[in-house]
């Protein structure tokens, strides 16, 4: 991950421990989505439980990052307010 956005320049790192919040919304979100696609592949689609855990767990993995990155970006956005117009004035694009 950048330490800083290339346009706005804010720190991604504002303090130790920032994102560790990130962690709890990142829980939520995969315990919800692994519950829904699990009771849809045992119950939808008469799977049975070994390959319904087989399929969750692999979509876990492969979706693992795309989750992490979600979920701190939702978190960083909850404290930091992003302003356009701004960025574009720290960068010297007045217009």
């Amino acid at each position: 991950m950048h330490q800083k956005c290339p346009i706005c320049q804010q720190n991604f790192e504002p303090e130790p421990g920032f994102y560790y919040g990130a962690m709890f919304i990142s829980y939520i979100l995969t315990g919800w989505i692994f519950i829904l696609v699990g009771l849809a592949l045992v119950f939808g689609l008469g799977w049975s439980g070994t390959m319904t855990i087989l399929a969750v767990g692999f979509i876990a993995v492969v979706l693992h990052n795309l989750f992490f990155r979600f979920s701190r970006s939702l978190w960083i956005h909850v404290f930091v307010k992003y302003d356009p117009a701004e960025s574009l004035s720290q960068n010297g694009h007045d217009s």
